[in-house]
């Protein structure tokens, strides 16, 4: 990994004398962090910045240029650090460093209202940009495939939450809406935020053209387990929540519990770093499974595929 770095870095500056240090290690359980790249300190005499280097397992999940596009995209709208340079054959991206005063997110954070506030700000700016994406509808087929390829062993209650999902984006893409570039993974340890109360979005692999509401479904979804507390979030963003609404978050919730099921299945079974992968998949999968029985999925997949007619 740091080989591929300093190569980069010498065809990028070739004058330049460089200093590295391996960032925060890769965490997968209980919240994701840096498992799908190694982050590295990189100083020089006049510069001071953070790398990524994408780990060769992750491969065959994260397209580099995508990811890029995304981010770059999300920086000019100043809610993510500056990129400064990219090689996306070697998978090695070099942002401008934040200073200490900078930490990761923790969970209590995003559940205080006015946090929450600010976050569904950000995400909105985010949703005025259009890439030229595919979709995380795609990304879940592409997933699936890669599961089937590999010879991954799911769980048999899997095919059951297949095609409960199934149905969920069938009742979702009813809708009409413009796509827009959406973060598609604003977990917090997708968040940074300052001593100063300032945030910034990170890790921009899974952003994708779709619907802004999933955004805001992943972050209700990780932050508040009661539904009253959906409902009190989606009127504090959108001045009012009907039924449909609600339904709406509590579909695409469905659907990226699935997707993260499938993700640390396979991770657990391709990967040679030892991460807990298979706890990622288990967990999300109590959270999809919980989802799938609510006796309230008929009405939310009627709810949701009747408001587009």
């Amino acid at each position: 990994m740091i080989d591929r770095l300093q190569q980069v870095l010498s065809a990028w500056q070739p004058t330049t004398a460089w200093s590295t240090e391996s960032g925060t290690p890769g965490v997968a359980s209980p919240h994701r962090v840096a498992t799908e790249w190694a982050g590295f300190k990189v100083k020089s005499a006049t510069q001071n910045l953070y790398a990524k280097v994408l780990y060769d397992d992750q491969r065959a999940l994260i397209d580099v240029a995508r990811s890029v596009a995304a981010g770059r995209a999300a920086a000019e709208q100043g809610l993510s650090p500056q990129l400064v340079h990219a090689d996306i054959e070697q998978g090695v991206v070099i942002y401008v460093a934040l200073d200490h005063s900078w930490r990761w997110a923790t969970l209590d954070q995003l559940m205080q209202p006015q946090h929450f506030s600010r976050l569904t700000q950000m995400l909105d700016r985010l949703h005025t940009v259009t890439l030229p994406l595919q979709t995380r509808q795609d990304d879940m087929q592409l997933l699936r495939q890669r599961c089937q390829k590999a010879g991954v062993t799911l769980p048999d209650e899997m095919v059951w939450l297949a095609e409960c999902v199934d149905l969920a984006w069938a009742a979702l893409t009813a809708q009409t809406n413009s796509p827009v570039l959406i973060h598609g993974d604003p977990i917090a340890s997708n968040w940074l935020v300052s001593d100063r109360g300032e945030w910034q979005l990170l890790d921009f692999d899974y952003a994708s053209q779709g619907d802004p509401w999933f955004d805001v479904a992943v972050l209700l979804n990780e932050r508040m387990p009661f539904d009253d507390q959906w409902c009190e979030a989606i009127t504090a963003w959108r001045g009012e929540c009907s039924e449909v609404d609600y339904a709406r978050c509590r579909l695409y919730a469905l659907i990226d519990d699935y997707y993260w099921t499938l993700w640390g299945y396979y991770n657990s079974h391709t990967s040679p770093r030892g991460l807990e992968f298979a706890k990622v998949g288990q967990w999300t999968l109590l959270r999809c499974r919980q989802s799938a029985r609510d006796p309230r999925l008929e009405r939310w997949l009627a709810l949701v595929a009747g408001s587009a007619a």
